[in-house]
């Protein structure tokens, strides 16, 4: 029988996916925390744990976005040259940072990155009346997607805080567009970070999780983000997505700083 804990894991971790879904942000911000404090689970296998779930969430998510004609594959084409080397060595990194020093290190770089996204997300804001900012750069563009891609394998949080970012800033599109190709760009760079971390460290703790929920809880991330990113591109205002994005990102910074204060 399940535990009413496991339960609860999985319902808040959907209830993730849904709040993340029209933002462009696979969730890994918070499934990593999620899986690490409250399924207690070691922090590296939280970490492949995270990114199981960010692919559900971006493939679920950018399918919806696709539909409604909100993925621009010309920066996703720019984006993948950098972020797919990008991620094999993040996560290698990260394996090494672990094994070698300790999973601190880790968690200071994720509250640098968080900071960084929220204070670029608050900037915007204040020229949030032009609905695109500027053309594609395409140099600049696969520097900062790069770093993404590194940071999804480095941090299991799928890199979508910093595709948003650069989809804003240098990739020329509308906060719409730029969350839809955010997901887009995950969807193939989330599967090489998780085949790297499961080559070069296994399942972990993974394994011993009920094969139920294991397929199980994939399945439903996968629909809720459908779910999520079609009624979002259809019925929530832009102000609504950009809120929602510096919400779920602030509660991420807090936990991390508020757990390395303690350590």
């Amino acid at each position: 029988m399940v535990a009413l804990e496991t339960l609860g894991v999985i319902a808040i971790l959907l209830m993730v996916v849904v709040l993340f879904s029209p933002v462009g942000l696979g969730g890994g911000l918070l499934y990593v925390p999620i899986l690490h404090y409250l399924g207690g689970l070691p922090f590296d296998t939280s970490i492949l744990g995270s990114l199981v779930m960010v692919l559900c969430t971006a493939w679920g998510s950018a399918n919806a976005h696709r539909a409604e004609n909100l993925v621009e594959m010309k920066c996703v084409k720019l984006a993948v040259v950098t972020a797919l080397p990008a991620a094999v060595f993040g996560a290698l990194t990260s394996i090494w940072i672990i094994e070698q020093v300790s999973d601190v290190t880790v968690k200071v770089i994720a509250l640098c990155l968080t900071s960084w996204v929220l204070y670029q997300t608050i900037r915007r804001m204040r020229n949030e009346s032009e609905s695109i900012e500027g053309g594609l750069q395409p140099t600049t563009y696969r520097i900062g997607t790069g770093i993404g891609g590194f940071a999804c394998g480095m941090l299991g949080i799928g890199g979508g805080a910093i595709y948003v970012t650069m989809n804003r800033g240098w990739g020329g599109l509308g906060i719409r567009q730029a969350a839809g190709t955010s997901f887009a760009i995950a969807s193939m760079v989330v599967p090489v970070a998780i085949a790297t971390h499961s080559i070069a460290r296994g399942f972990g703790e993974l394994a011993d999780v009920d094969t139920i929920l294991l397929i199980l809880t994939p399945i439903l991330a996968l629909c809720f983000a459908y779910f999520g990113g079609k009624y979002s591109v259809k019925y929530l205002p832009t102000t609504a997505i950009t809120w929602v994005f510096i919400s779920m990102v602030s509660i991420s910074l807090i936990r991390y700083l508020t757990d390395l204060i303690s350590a």
